[in-house]
C-alpha cells in the first residue's frame, strides 16, 4: 500500500467516510488532470508528427511522373507543418530513441521521394527500375512500422497514471516498455539506412562490386551532406583533385626512367611557385607530409642526444615525439591559458640546454608567434639556434599575408603541410633563404644514389602537381586569407553571444583560422560526437577552423546560423529538424569551386 493510500485510510477511520470521500474525489481529479498532461503534453505530439509524416507521404504517392523538385517539396511540406506541433522539445524525456522521431520521419519521405525519382527516370530511360521500386515499397513498409510504433507508445503514454506531473515524468522516463519502442524507432532509422548503402558482406569478390567502393561512396556522401569545421582540414578544388588522379599517380621523376621529362618540369614549376608565393630563396616540394618536414629538420641539423627545443603540447604545441629519435626535449615556456610564448624564459632554457634547433609548431595556433622576438634575444646572447617556424596550420594565411611573414621576422626555416588552411593536397612543404639549409635538406628529401636514400625515394609526383595547381589557386585568390580570419571571428563572436565559451574574447578570439572553445576535455568529446550526429564536424579538443567553410563560399550570414546551431548542441536543445537544415546549408555550398 502506498503511503498516500494509508494517510487516507487513517483519516476515514479517524474522522468518518464523507471526509475519506472528499479526498479520495480531489485525488482522483489530480489524477485524471495527470492523466490528460500525459495525452496533451506526450502523446499528441508524437501523434502528431506520425500523422503529418503519413499525410505528406500519402500525397506524394499518386503523382506520376513526379515533380522533379519532389524531394524538397516533402522535405519543405514535413518542416511547416511541423512547426505548428507544440511540445517537440519534452520528446527528449522520453527514453532514448524519440526525440530522433521528426529526424526519421522526414529521412523516410526525402528517401522516398528520392526512389521515386530514380524509378520515374529509369524507366523514363527505358531500363529495369525493379530494384528502385522494391526499394520505394520497402521505405514505405519502414514507414508504416513507425507509425505502428508511435501508435504504441502513444497507448502506453495514455495508460500511465501518476498523481503529478513530476511523476508522470520520472515513470515516463524510466518506462520499460516505452525504452523497447524507442529502441525500435532507433532499429528503424538503421534500416532505413541500411536499404541505401550497398550490402558489405561477401562482396570483396563480387562480380563488379567493391566494399571499398561502397565505403567511399558512403564516405563521399557523409561529407557532402556536412558542414566541415575541423581546423586541420580542408577541400581541393576539382582541378587538384584531378591532378591526384592523374597519370602522374605511378610515375617516378627520376633521368633514369624514361618518358619522365614534363614530369621532372611539373616538379621545377611546383617549386617556383612555392618561392614565389611565399618570397623564399628556395623551396623544397618533396616532402610526402608536414611531419616529415620535421624529421628532415631534425636529422639535418641534430645528432642523437642534441637538445631541441619544442612548444609544450600543454600550452598547444606539435605533440611531437623527439625522444623517439633520441634527442632531448626542451620546453619553450609557454602559458597553457593564453597560449603566449615567454620570450626571455624560452630563449634561457634554449641557451642553457645548448639546444641546436627550436621548433615554433603549434596544433593551437589562433595568434601568431612572437618570432622577431625571439630572433632579437638569441642575436643578443650570441647563441646560434636554428629557428624553425612550423607553419602547418596557417600556411595559407602567410600565403595570403594574413598572419605573419616567418623568414623575415628571423626564421631560418619555414616548413607545413599543404592540407589545412592552404587548401592543397596532403604533404609538407619546406621553404628557406639560406642556400646551405636547402643543400643539406635536399639530402635527406631527394633521391641520393651516391650518400643513399634518406627520407623519401618517390615523392609523389601527382600530389607535387595538385600543390602547384593549389598554389596558383591561392596567388589567383588573395582575399582568401582575409575572409578565413573575418569568418572565424564572427564564428566566435555568434558563439560567445550564444552562451557557448570561447577562448580569447579579450583579444577578438583569434587571428587566425581556429576558433578555441573554452572546454574540458570529456565536454569537447562529447560536444565533438553531439555535433557529429547532426552533420557538423569539429575535433574532440575543441577546435573550430573556418578554412574549408570559406573556401565554398559562406560568409558571416552562415557562420552565425551555424553558431546558432552549435549553441543549440551545447545546451541540448537541438531542433528536431537540425539534421534536415545543416544538409541544405551543406547542399548550397557543395558545388564545385576553384
Amino acid at each position: 500500500m502506498s503511503w498516500e493510500n494509508l494517510v487516507l485510510g487513517i483519516l476515514g477511520l479517524l474522522v468518518g467516510g464523507s471526509v475519506t470521500a472528499v479526498l479520495v474525489s480531489h485525488k482522483l481529479a489530480v489524477r485524471r488532470r495527470v492523466q490528460g498532461d500525459a495525452d496533451r503534453l506526450f502523446a499528441k505530439p508524437l501523434e502528431g508528427i506520425s500523422k503529418i509524416a503519413e499525410a505528406v507521404l500519402r500525397e506524394a504517392r499518386p503523382e506520376w511522373p513526379p515533380r522533379l523538385d519532389l524531394h524538397s517539396h516533402v522535405a519543405e511540406a514535413f518542416d511547416s507543418r511541423l512547426e505548428e506541433i507544440e511540445g517537440l522539445e519534452r520528446l527528449s524525456l522520453l527514453p532514448e530513441g524519440f526525440r530522433r522521431l521528426p529526424v526519421l520521419c522526414r529521412k523516410i519521405l526525402e528517401r522516398y521521394a528520392d526512389c521515386r525519382l530514380s524509378t520515374w527516370d529509369r524507366r523514363r530511360r527505358g531500363e529495369d527500375a525493379s530494384a528502385e521500386a522494391q526499394r520505394e515499397q520497402e521505405v514505405a513498409e519502414i514507414a508504416e512500422s513507425l507509425q505502428a510504433t508511435v501508435m504504441e507508445a502513444t497507448s502506453r503514454i495514455r495508460a500511465t497514471t501518476a498523481w503529478n506531473y513530476r511523476k508522470l515524468e520520472a515513470m515516463l522516463g524510466k518506462d520499460e516498455g516505452l525504452a523497447v519502442l524507442g529502441q525500435r524507432i532507433l532499429d528503424l532509422e538503421e534500416a532505413l539506412e541500411a536499404l541505401f548503402e550497398p550490402a558489405l558482406e561477401g562482396m570483396a569478390g563480387g562480380e563488379g562490386d567493391s566494399r571499398l567502393a561502397s565505403l567511399l561512396e558512403a564516405h563521399e556522401r557523409l561529407r557532402r551532406a556536412g558542414i566541415n569545421l575541423v581546423a586541420s582540414e580542408n577541400r581541393p578544388s576539382p582541378t587538384v583533385l584531378r591532378a591526384l588522379g592523374s597519370d602522374l599517380a605511378g610515375r617516378y621523376q627520376a633521368e633514369g626512367y624514361g618518358g619522365s621529362l614534363y614530369a621532372r618540369r611539373i616538379v621545377e614549376e611546383a617549386e617556383r611557385l612555392a618561392r614565389e608565393t611565399f618570397k623564399a630563396g628556395h623551396a623544397l616540394v618533396s616532402p610526402v607530409s608536414g611531419n616529415l618536414c620535421v624529421l628532415a629538420v631534425l636529422f639535418a641539423f641534430t645528432s642523437p642526444g642534441d637538445a631541441v627545443g619544442l612548444i609544450p603540447f600543454t600550452a598547444g604545441g606539435y605533440p611531437f615525439g623527439v625522444e623517439k629519435f633520441h634527442r632531448r626535449r626542451v620546453a619553450i615556456a609557454a602559458d597553457p591559458e593564453t597560449l603566449e610564448i615567454d620570450v626571455g624564459a624560452a630563449v634561457e632554457a634554449l641557451i642553457r640546454e645548448g639546444a641546436k634547433v627550436a621548433f615554433l609548431g603549434a596544433s593551437f595556433i589562433p595568434f601568431p608567434h612572437p618570432v622577431r622576438d625571439i630572433r632579437r634575444r638569441l642575436e643578443e646572447e650570441g647563441y646560434q639556434c636554428l629557428l624553425v617556424y612550423d607553419g602547418s596550420h596557417v600556411l595559407g594565411l602567410i600565403a595570403c599575408d594574413e598572419f605573419q611573414d616567418p623568414l623575415r621576422e628571423g626564421a631560418d626555416i619555414l616548413i607545413g603541410s599543404t592540407h589545412k588552411s592552404l587548401f592543397g593536397p596532403q604533404g609538407g612543404l619546406i621553404l628557406t633563404d639560406r642556400a646551405e639549409l636547402a643543400v643539406r635538406l635536399r639530402q635527406f628529401l631527394e633521391l641520393d644514389l651516391q650518400e643513399g636514400i634518406g627520407l623519401v625515394d618517390n615523392p609523389h609526383l601527382n600530389r607535387i602537381a595538385a600543390l602547384g595547381l593549389a598554389l596558383e589557386e591561392i596567388g589567383q585568390d588573395p582575399g582568401y586569407g582575409r575572409r578565413v580570419i573575418e569568418n572565424a571571428r564572427a564564428l566566435a563572436g555568434a558563439l560567445h553571444a550564444a552562451g557557448v565559451p570561447v577562448r580569447f574574447a579579450g583579444r577578438g578570439y583569434t587571428a587566425s583560422h581556429q576558433v578555441l572553445l573554452g572546454l574540458g576535455e570529456e565536454e569537447a568529446m562529447r560536444l565533438c560526437r553531439a555535433l557529429e550526429a547532426h552533420g557538423i564536424f569539429v575535433d574532440a579538443w575543441g577546435r573550430l577552423g573556418t578554412a574549408e567553410i570559406t573556401r565554398q563560399g559562406m560568409g558571416r550570414e552562415e557562420m552565425e546560423r551555424i553558431a546558432g546551431w552549435i549553441a543549440a548542441v551545447y545546451r541540448g536543445e537541438e531542433p528536431p529538424a537540425l539534421d534536415s537544415e545543416v544538409g541544405r546549408l551543406a547542399e548550397r555550398f557543395s558545388g564545385p569551386y576553384t
